[in-house]
């Protein structure tokens, strides 16, 4: 062996053994979460809701307790109406507190790991902060984390509080000035968590943080159309592991078929199976385009398991529903056998019924002729920003004529069906996506106009929506502020209250 030789040891089992234990730590821990805190029964929502009934009841009958209680509970109990439920307060309180706790420390724990995840990434020279997104997505991430320690802090702020309560009394000024004091508190605590709520995530999943991450920018024009669209969904971790499983994918392509045709007729496949295609018929199109170690490597793959790409293709089917509007069109009129409006020339655009940030314009071109063709794209609104967007297109002729005018079977063998003519349609397409951000509320309308380039006029459509605001945001978002204002006002009144109390009391 030569001097200068280095042998690469594997790591030892203890570590092996710790990392084991601390994933397993944070699947018990999510699943916790999921089942019984933050979802499922929901109690960090639930303590605070039933707390609200218990602290009213407390101050409502600070000087004196119900008829039933005073005769038949108190002399038993030796304890007032009013004390009793401060005390249950603090038990709720103590219950949230644990909620909270386990919650953030869920959080603590998915955050941790996803710095270990990018390490490994940097370690595998596959480097994921200099993705398109990630310094907004570990914003989001560190954003959430410090909510949760806020709420968490209110939380114990507001248990002590409720132990002066009972230190002096429900019935006293400092009592109940103390018991206003850990209302406001618990309220905050409310407040500091409902944003996360909206973007919640976690590392146990593949697709754990695609709720959390929002892309900041998209590309205008697709060239691989389904591809460049779920890229641009995929949060930076996902995505740097997507980069690598496409190269080996193509190394499963049969000989050939071209690579673009197969990548969107394997993604096109998947789309199908996501809205209904079943598992053989899937796996006999997948057999189209792969050989026997390419359908091994889809179906055992660890991270985009089908399952993960159920997940993947409903959250952009739920942010993009009119890009698959416009798919589901043109495999209709494949499958019945229509002509387009254009003997030469597929034109299609929707828009979502209902904007609430911004809206998505999804156009599709699609040159029918032999010969090559310019158009121009116009879209003119009074109601979104840009009100005036002109877009020329130059169009390619199609490397086969995907198109038919016989009706033809969802799934067949060859691509003489429709996830074939679907897929070399989208792979010779242009397929334009605009964002239109909304000036106004309500009802708006955008008209798009395909022409010549010396303007004559193709073919106009004009798309009318509502612009609304995202109902459970809003709800959220607003909930937020209220607690924000009420709970910091009550905290001020019921401090400076203690002030007059304390500094009058010794000056008197």
């Amino acid at each position: 062996m030569a001097e200068d030789e280095v042998v690469e040891t594997p790591p030892p089992a203890e570590d092996e053994n710790q990392r084991f234990g601390f994933r397993l730590s944070e699947s018990i821990v999510h699943a916790i979460d999921r089942q019984i805190i933050s979802s499922g029964l929901r109690l960090i929502m639930f303590l605070p809701a039933f707390s609200a009934f218990t602290f009213f009841s407390s101050w409502a009958f600070s000087q004196s307790s119900p008829a039933f209680w005073l005769e038949n509970i108190e002399p038993n109990l030796g304890m007032g109406f009013s004390t009793f439920m401060a005390s249950l307060t603090f038990v709720v309180v103590l219950g949230y507190i644990l909620a909270v706790g386990i919650h953030r420390y869920r959080v603590s724990i998915s955050l941790m790991t996803f710095h270990q995840r990018v390490e490994e990434s940097n370690v595998q020279h596959r480097s994921v902060q200099s993705l398109q997104g990630y310094d907004g997505l570990l914003y989001q991430l560190q954003t959430s984390m410090s909510h949760h320690t806020k709420s968490l802090g209110f939380a114990l702020l507001s248990a002590l509080m409720l132990v002066a309560v009972l230190y002096y009394g429900t019935g006293t000024t400092y009592g109940n000035l103390f018991l206003l004091a850990s209302a406001s508190l618990l309220l905050l605590s409310v407040g500091q968590h409902l944003p996360t709520r909206s973007t919640p995530f976690n590392m146990v999943e593949q697709t754990g943080l695609l709720p959390a991450y929002i892309p900041p920018v998209h590309p205008s024009t697709l060239n691989m159309v389904f591809n460049d669209l779920i890229k641009t969904h995929m949060d930076p971790l996902l995505r740097s592991q997507y980069d690598e499983y496409t190269k080996t994918l193509e190394t499963g392509f049969k000989r050939g078929i071209d690579r673009h045709f197969a990548h969107e007729k394997f993604l096109m496949t998947l789309y199908r199976h996501a809205t209904g295609l079943d598992r053989k018929t899937l796996e006999s199109e997948m057999g189209e385009i792969l050989t026997k170690k390419g359908m091994d490597f889809v179906f055992s793959h660890d991270v985009f398991t089908l399952e993960s790409w159920l997940v993947l293709i409903g959250l952009i089917s739920q942010r993009c529903p009119a890009f698959f509007r416009m798919v589901d069109r043109l495999k209709q009129d494949l499958e019945g056998g229509r002509s387009p409006a254009m003997s030469d020339l597929i034109f299609e655009v929707d828009m979502e019924n209902v904007v609430t940030n911004k809206a998505n314009l999804f156009t599709l071109f699609h040159n029918l002729s032999n010969k090559t063709r310019t158009v121009v794209f116009r879209v003119q609104t009074p109601n979104f920003e840009p009100k005036d967007l002109a877009l020329t297109y130059r169009l390619e002729p199609g490397e086969h004529y995907w198109w038919s005018n016989e009706a033809l079977p969802l799934a067949a063998e060859g691509n003489e069906d429709v996830l074939g003519k679907m897929s070399g349609l989208l792979k010779d397409s242009t397929v334009s996506w605009q964002t239109l951000i909304p000036t106004t509320k309500g009802d708006a309308t955008v008209s798009v106009r395909l022409e010549e380039t010396n303007g004559e006029l193709l073919l106009g459509r004009q798309i009318n929506v509502r612009v609304r605001s995202e109902f459970r945001h809003w709800l959220r978002t607003t909930g937020s502020y209220v607690a924000y204002l009420f709970g910091g006002f009550g905290v001020f009144i019921s401090m400076m209250l203690v002030l007059f109390e304390v500094f009058g009391s010794a000056g008197a």
